[in-house]
């Protein structure tokens, strides 16, 4: 649960960065190395490199030494700087980051990272108090999927929101203009369990025929002739088709499509790697229309893309990672910066610590009131809730056809 210490506690502070990369994760690494700067009690700030397998080898980066040009670069500058893991601590292990950290002094912990991460930070933070030794560990929310708890949503999401909008408009401009040769485009995005980036990209739909046209959620069940269906009806009424899918689209079984079956089929955390929805989904396309359908699937690139990033992701983010050093300072431990959002008809956000036994292990899904009643569309209420996260100058693409 979470702590409460005594401020003014002198000792280092270590940050690392966790799981996958995103294209503002180094805004708030940023931002903790900006306001740990600041600090008269914090003598020295580390960087563990390649996540928490980077503390138990303690391999460590002096950042105070590293010149402030370079930090406010590194901000804008796409993945992980400090290098990133996925590894879910053993038995005990948590104990073994207390020794490592006890024989440096190291009295600041910071996590950049996603659920997993939460579940790491609450070990750790349980561990040092069970053997009194004052450590201040911070959860600062990291991830594309935006499914973490008790968040308004959280950083990296903004910005592959973005992505998405703006690829799907783009993609849906190619396949109406090459519709009398490749009528049918299905787009395969990001998300692990939940449909927040799949919802994201009808964002920028101003019309019924704009793309997308269909979107397939994981929480969903994916019913393959209502599917078929919907791309007919689609090619009737607009004469093309884009539809938008999760990479974790799964049967009324639970049984993912195109899951990986062979070679390496899970991560470290027991996450199912998936591949080859959206080549299924063209496949049985093409055979029961009997016309061309492509897909697109931009994998790792959609998460870290810096063209695409949003500014207000880039700001919360930095924001979210100089929070998370003030708290500590003031002598808050396992908590995650959590995200408010304002009251008032103009998006603003404000910042609560949240204890992290409340994230740990646990998944944000799309609320039913996010979804049509046919659970193939977003509602007004999601466009309203996610499109300030995009930030500003989208672009408008206008048509002669």
């Amino acid at each position: 649960m979470a702590s409460s210490y005594k401020s003014n506690l002198k000792g280092k502070a270590l940050v690392a960065q966790s799981g996958g990369c995103t294209a503002v994760i180094n805004q708030s690494l940023a931002g903790i190395v900006e306001a740990a700067r600041g600090a008269k009690a914090i003598t020295h700030i580390l960087g563990a490199e390649n996540g928490i397998t980077g503390v138990f080898s303690e391999t460590f980066i002096n950042l105070k030494s590293k010149p402030a040009s370079l930090i406010r670069a590194i901000a804008n500058t796409p993945s992980a700087a400090l290098g990133s893991a996925r590894h879910k601590l053993a038995k005990d292990e948590e104990y073994r980051v207390i020794e490592i950290l006890k024989k440096s002094n190291i009295r600041y912990f910071f996590l950049i990272g996603g659920n997993d991460t939460a579940d790491t930070i609450h070990r750790v933070a349980e561990a040092a108090a069970k053997q009194n030794y004052e450590l201040r560990c911070i959860h600062v929310p990291k991830t594309i999927d935006n499914d973490l708890m008790e968040t308004d949503h959280c950083p990296g999401y903004g910005s592959v929101a973005r992505f998405a909008a703006i690829t799907t408009q783009e993609a849906g401009l190619d396949t109406r203009s090459m519709r009398r040769v490749d009528p049918v485009k299905i787009i395969e995005l990001m998300g692990r369990n939940s449909g927040w980036i799949v919802g994201a990209s009808a964002l920028l739909k101003k019309k019924e025929s704009d793309p997308p046209h269909i979107l397939l959620f994981p929480e969903v069940p994916f019913d393959e002739k209502s599917f078929l269906s919907k791309v007919s009806r689609s090619l009737s009424r607009h004469g093309y088709c884009v539809a938008v899918i999760s990479e974790t689209i799964r049967d009324d079984q639970g049984n993912r499509i195109g899951a990986r079956k062979s070679g390496i089929t899970h991560d470290a955390f027991g996450h199912q790697y998936v591949e080859g929805a959206a080549n299924y989904l063209a496949r049985i396309t093409e055979a029961y229309l009997k016309m061309r359908a492509r897909f697109d699937k931009p994998g790792t690139i959609q998460r870290m893309s810096i063209p695409y990033v949003s500014p207000v992701d880039q700001k919360e983010a930095r924001q979210a990672g100089a929070e998370a050093v003030r708290w500590a300072l003031k002598g808050l431990s396992g908590v995650m910066v959590a995200f408010e959002r304002g009251k008032g008809a103009k998006y603003a956000i404000s910042y609560k610590p949240v204890p992290v036994e409340k994230i740990a292990n646990r998944e944000r899904y799309l609320p039913a009131s996010f979804l049509t009643p046919e659970k193939t569309a977003v509602t007004p209420d999601f466009i309203h809730y996610a499109l300030p996260l995009l930030g500003g100058n989208l672009p408008a693409h206008p048509s002669l056809l």
